[in-house]
């Protein structure tokens, strides 16, 4: 008998915290901390935005393999395009630098 599949969406925190266990994972994760939280940030609050990938990219006339790339912290970005990023989702762009 085949089993049922149940499509389960899977969010990226989620996905992250799982993934966090493994070690080598979170050694390269420490290491690009600043690039992974932003990514991080932007794809939690698509997340929010209940919008898709696709949306977005749609949204930024941009295509969705860049949004990808954004939210895997791959992608360099520009601060007019966190703005961008940001007008899309609804949200307001704050860009800080604190003493550790």
């Amino acid at each position: 008998m085949k089993e049922k599949r149940t499509d389960k969406k899977v969010f990226f925190r989620e996905y992250l915290e799982k993934q966090l266990k493994n070690a080598e994972f979170r050694k390269e994760y420490d290491a690009v901390d600043t690039e992974v939280r932003l990514a991080i940030e932007i794809a939690e609050a698509r997340e929010t935005a209940g919008l898709s990938q696709a949306e977005l990219a749609t949204a930024l006339h941009t295509k969705q393999s860049n949004i990808s790339r954004i939210e895997r912290g791959a992608q360099n970005m520009t601060i007019g395009m966190l703005g961008k990023i940001a007008k899309a989702l609804h949200c307001r762009l704050e860009i800080q630098i604190r003493h550790a």
